[in-house]
């Protein structure tokens, strides 16, 4: 995975978003998953049509913050998400 992958939410997780975070759970697992205010804005992003990069670029830019330091946070919580199967890469 790197900053030029488009990731998508895998069809068999559930999400809910609870006062600016968000509760994931695999249905198929019952792995569960909690993501923070931007985490949450990531994962509402994962619709299998922007790269990483381009949605740490939306990020960024709405928190002010170096691009390239949006990526590298992004593409870390990605590896955590994909090691639970909660997204797919492609």
């Amino acid at each position: 995975m790197d900053k030029k992958s488009v990731l998508q939410q895998a069809e068999s997780v559930t999400f809910e978003v609870v006062a600016d975070e968000a509760i994931l759970i695999d249905i198929n697992t019952g792995t569960y998953f909690s993501l923070n205010e931007i985490g949450t804005e990531f994962w509402e992003m994962l619709d299998g049509r922007q790269t990483i990069e381009q949605q740490a670029a939306t990020l960024a830019a709405k928190y002010e913050v170096a691009p390239e330091m949006v990526v590298s946070d992004l593409l870390e919580l990605a590896e955590e998400m994909a090691k639970d199967n909660l997204i797919t890469i492609s």
